[in-house]
């Protein structure tokens, strides 16, 4: 009973916080240890013990580091009343079975509670009348109010050599002991009071209770609010919603803002890549971008998800912003922990909506490259004493956050001015004074140094990140439906990132963004650089995985899962018989796999009948007049994606190879991409050779490539002639992308589980023809000719 009672504590304390530290006073034989590491995914394991009984706890610590061999996991030897008060770290989970008589567990108990996380889960064995002194630490902690929700579980008539048996469980109330509030804080180069701190030298201490109608515990007379519990923000925040739900508008104040910068006359025609922080459901950057060009955008709103499924008006409700390449953070500005610089940064009406303005601000300043524009609005409120002016006061519901004048003034020293207005008719109308101004970032360093806000966003506390590759159509399909599904329910899961790979419709992101931890969505126009896009917020993955499983979850690093589903057109040719059998296998395999859009299988024997058995929407079967190897070529009437990949019908390729290779080439898309295994060489002398030191080219066994060349070779009458009646097709397509790019192919390696198995070859062209490679030298001479490309040189290789 009392370990599935501890099973159950664990499991739902996981689910809500990061444990990082086990920490336990008395480790006897290692058991609630080892149960303990079994229920969580990395933590370190710190066991206090007098280590008096070392016959069978030496065995059992070995034990114990034997099974978590990838777990740090200390011992501290000695009476604990005297090792733990000198112990300096913080416990998540803590276990309190050590003496259970005289001063020791409530010294235990009161030591411990020093040393408890912020959110500490707390265990103690032996909690019932059998063991008085046990009792009496418990009672010294409830009288002190050390504990918070502190259950005991004495199941009726368990008894253990004659004594009632027990235990406790719930956890310490940490009394923000490592977050002491400063006096004062700078920011950039001006000091001021802490709140609750007054006089010259913040020498003096008076708080202001706050309430429903009131924000003084958080107000100052020389800076206003500048920041509020999160209870609080959250408050604002349900208004906030509440507000856009309801209201029919495609627009933010737009137009009033645009007039109030007139008209965004100042800004550069080219933006570059653009933040706007704040974007709300319609985004100010609309209007700032009209007649103007940019590279990127990245929008910053905690809300943004919400917005997207429920407003109807939101003008990136699709994951888009027109065609930009597009990153939403559906998190506060505040706890961005890593992030690149600007152009441009947006921030219109954002600061009375925040939880923490001096970080927001600070943040945005240093988000701005040297000479970037930072196009602001800001209300400011220099007669505002932190109070509410009525019970029906709805400003103040919706914006706790209030800057004064001298707050705004040091922001603006940071930028040499393009355009300011301290007086508009929109700041008139609101009865309100406020700024508008345009500026460029100055090279200067200015120190700034505040007390660090506990995040207000409910977020994965695990330390895994997932990314997400989902096209509109498979973000539906039920596997990745379990899949996101898996990881959002894993504890280990801290945050997820989407990647489109085509346009998403309205349904496709209801599906996706009801998924608490999904935090960051990239749109498909950013497909080609996705890892650099994605490397601005987690670590890029560097393997591609199918699917996942929990056990995979529990690792720290990065995951990539999911394909970009009818993304690629495969083509199959055929002329044997003797391969009948081959399509029995490679056929299902490839109809299964979401990220073949289709399969175009071309046969090329018309005295030998052949009707594939399998009946597919994907496959399109084509019946040719002449056996050429430029058929294989001849399909661009047919397929339906940019991507084309040729691969012979003597192997079969896995869909994660498949996958690496497709994204590989989506970053790369005007290259030909192929396999280690296919690499071939070309000499000073120009001959074709398998083996050599710098590969010129791939062979057509598996090639990824550009639709475009299908057509660009087709159109080249003199190289289909001359190919006609050669094997030569690929060596050719080889050497018109290298005409094209100047670039030689990208070559993919394969690992243990992302394979290409070889299948039936009896009677392959290298194989039966005994001069096979003084042929491909001369179809090498004839086309390196024709393109007047030298291939023998430098090569890419992946």
């Amino acid at each position: 009973m009392q370990i599935e009672s501890y099973i159950s504590a664990v499991q739902n304390f996981t689910k809500k916080y990061e444990v990082k530290t086990i920490c336990e006073i008395g480790f006897a034989g290692g058991h609630s240890a080892t149960l303990f590491l079994l229920l969580t995914d990395s933590a370190s394991y710190i066991g206090f013990d007098l280590w008096d009984q070392p016959v069978y706890e030496n065995t059992a610590i070995e034990w114990v580091r034997q099974q978590f061999k990838n777990r740090r996991i200390t011992l501290i030897k000695g009476d604990s009343t005297k090792t733990v008060p000198q112990f300096q770290g913080k416990c998540d989970i803590i276990h309190i079975d050590g003496a259970h008589h005289a001063h020791f567990p409530k010294m235990d108990m009161k030591n411990m509670e020093r040393v408890a996380s912020v959110n500490n889960l707390l265990l103690m064995d032996d909690c019932s009348k059998s063991w008085p002194a046990v009792l009496k630490g418990v009672e010294y902690l409830k009288t002190n109010n050390l504990l918070d929700n502190l259950k005991m579980h004495v199941p009726e008539g368990w008894i253990y050599r004659g004594a009632q048996k027990g235990w406790c469980i719930g956890s310490y109330k940490v009394k923000n002991q490592a977050k002491h509030m400063p006096k004062s804080f700078t920011f950039l180069d001006k000091t001021f009071c802490t709140p609750s701190w007054h006089g010259h030298n913040c020498e003096v201490y008076s708080i202001k209770p706050c309430s429903k109608l009131s924000d003084e515990c958080f107000y100052s007379n020389v800076t206003g609010t500048l920041s509020v519990s999160c209870e609080r923000w959250h408050g604002a925040q349900s208004v906030e919603q509440i507000t856009w739900d309801k209201r029919v508008t495609a627009t933010d104040r737009n137009d009033a803002h645009a007039k109030s910068f007139d008209y965004y006359k100042s800004l550069p025609p080219n933006l570059g890549n653009i933040i706007e922080i704040g974007a709300g459901p319609f985004t100010q950057a609309q209007t700032i971008v009209q007649g103007k060009t940019a590279t990127s955008i990245t929008l910053i709103e905690p809300m943004a998800f919400h917005y997207m499924t429920n407003v109807k008006g939101c003008f990136y409700k699709n994951g888009t912003f027109g065609n930009l390449p597009t990153t939403i953070l559906s998190i506060p500005a505040e706890e961005l922990s890593k992030i690149r610089k600007f152009d441009t940064l947006i921030m219109i009406n954002v600061i009375e909506h925040v939880y923490d303005a001096i970080s927001i601000l600070n943040s945005a300043i240093n988000l701005i490259k040297e000479n970037g524009l930072f196009i602001w609005h800001e209300r400011l409120w220099n007669e505002y004493l932190g109070v509410a002016n009525s019970v029906n006061d709805r400003e103040f519901q919706l914006h706790p956050v209030r800057i004064k004048n001298v707050i705004a003034k040091l922001v603006i020293s940071m930028f040499d001015e393009n355009y300011i207005s301290w007086d508009t008719e929109e700041l008139r109308r609101l009865k309100n004074q406020g700024v508008y101004f345009i500026g460029r970032k100055r090279n200067i360093v200015a120190k700034t140094k505040v007390p660090q806000h506990p995040p207000c966003f409910e977020g994965g506390h695990g330390t895994q990140s997932v990314i997400f590759f989902l096209s509109n159509t498979n973000s539906t399909e039920k596997i990745f439906q379990d899949q996101l599904i898996l990881v959002n329910n894993a504890a280990n899961t801290k945050a997820i990132v989407i990647i489109q790979t085509d346009k998403f419709n309205n349904t496709a992101i209801i599906n996706l963004l009801k998924f608490s931890k999904i935090r960051i969505l990239i749109s498909y126009q950013h497909l080609q650089n996705w890892r650099k896009e994605v490397g601005h917020y987690v670590k890029p993955c560097f393997f591609i995985l199918p699917y996942l499983t929990l056990e995979m979850l529990k690792g720290s690093t990065t995951h990539c899962v999911g394909s970009s589903s009818g993304h690629v057109s495969v083509v199959l040719m055929g002329y044997s018989s003797k391969r009948f059998s081959n399509y029995n296998t490679i056929l299902p395999a490839y109809i299964n796999m979401g990220i073949i859009d289709q399969i175009i299988l071309i046969w090329n024997n018309k005295y030998e009948p052949f009707i594939p058995k399998f009946n597919s929407s994907k496959i399109t079967f084509i019946k040719a007049e002449d056996n050429s190897m430029n058929n294989r070529f001849n399909v661009s009437h047919f397929v339906r994606t940019d991507a084309i990949l040729i691969i012979d019908d003597d192997v079969l390729m896995c869909e994660s190879l498949l996958l690496s290779m497709l994204l590989e080439w989506t970053e790369n898309s005007d290259r030909l991409v192929g396999l280690s295994r296919d690499m071939r060489f070309v000499n000073s002398k120009n001959e074709y050779l398998v083996k050599g030191k710098e590969p010129s080219l791939t062979i057509g066994k598996t090639m990824l490539f550009h639709r475009k060349y299908l057509e660009k070779y087709i159109r080249d009458k003199v190289l289909v002639e001359w190919n006609k009646n050669r094997f030569c097709e690929d060596i050719s397509m080889n050497a018109l992308i290298f005409k094209e790019t100047n670039l030689k192919p990208l070559f993919i390696n394969m690992t243990a589980n992302s394979m290409r198995r070889d299948l039936s070859e009896v009677d392959g062209a290298s194989i039966v023809d005994k001069n096979w490679a003084i042929h491909r030298t001369e179809c090498v001479q004839w086309i390196s000719e024709y393109f007047n490309v030298q291939f023998y040189g430098n090569r890419s290789l992946v």
